[in-house]
């Protein structure tokens, strides 16, 4: 029995002036699943992410969450986090903190806030490093605090812009870790990352963007062993041979 979609992106377009960075795309994300959006600089993979974010305005179509249409939904709203490649972490606040943050801004009080930032810091293995602040944390330690404080939202969805791209390589492995539980948890997911290895062992489905369109979709297993289209052949090549 097929998922019920999560999201429905329907002739969802983004220019900027003269310029189509998405173009009229068309695409179904089934609940509790794992989607990776792969392609070159500049095919659209970001612009779409925070499209669905909230972080860019819609030029037209339409984003459709569970059968309600959020498109003109602030980021607040939409049941939707999104992590950067930047950790973007308040730096006077503590870890916990940084962490509870949404909770209070919703007044939920202090005990209470922080007994669940705990929680979601024990997740992501940071729970010794709740009183530090962030500049005494490595880069892969930020970004691993910056998914628990996402997390604290209680998003549906969560939205990953290339999250181990300004990460030293022995730093990846323990954000892309924690990745993974939350992929096994059966978050739904969407992540432009330039790791083939973790799109591979990771996702459900590989969907390979250019020129603002989704050119080809596949399984993991059957779109890096048999691509359909000669744009991705040239893609897989160019990136599988580094």
């Amino acid at each position: 029995m097929a998922k019920p979609a999560a999201l429905e992106l329907i002739k969802l377009t983004k220019s900027y002036g003269g310029t189509v960075a998405v173009d009229a795309i068309d695409q179904v994300i089934p609940d509790g699943t794992y989607t990776c959006l792969l392609g070159p600089s500049g095919c659209g993979k970001s612009s779409t992410l925070r499209m669905l974010a909230g972080h860019e305005s819609v030029t037209s179509g339409d984003i459709v969450h569970k059968g309600a249409n959020i498109t003109d939904l602030p980021p607040a709203r939409r049941g939707t986090a999104m992590m950067f490649q930047s950790y973007a972490l308040f730096p006077h606040l503590s870890v916990v903190d940084n962490v509870a943050f949404s909770l209070k801004m919703k007044g939920v009080e202090k005990a209470k806030r922080q007994a669940e930032a705990r929680e979601l810091l024990e997740l992501v293995d940071m729970s010794a490093y709740g009183e530090r602040l962030p500049d005494q944390l490595s880069g892969g330690q930020q970004q691993r605090v910056a998914i628990a404080r996402a997390l604290c939202m209680k998003p549906k969805i969560m939205l990953f812009d290339e999250p181990t791209s300004a990460l030293d390589p022995e730093m990846i492995k323990e954000v892309l870790d924690v990745m993974i539980e939350l992929a096994g948890s059966g978050m739904t997911m969407l992540c432009v990352t330039h790791e083939m290895g973790f799109a591979k062992t990771v996702a459900d489905r590989v969907i390979f963007m250019d020129g603002g369109e989704i050119v080809e979709q596949a399984p993991p297993h059957e779109f890096f062993t048999n691509p359909q289209e000669a744009r991705t052949q040239k893609f897989l090549q160019q990136i599988l041979a580094h």
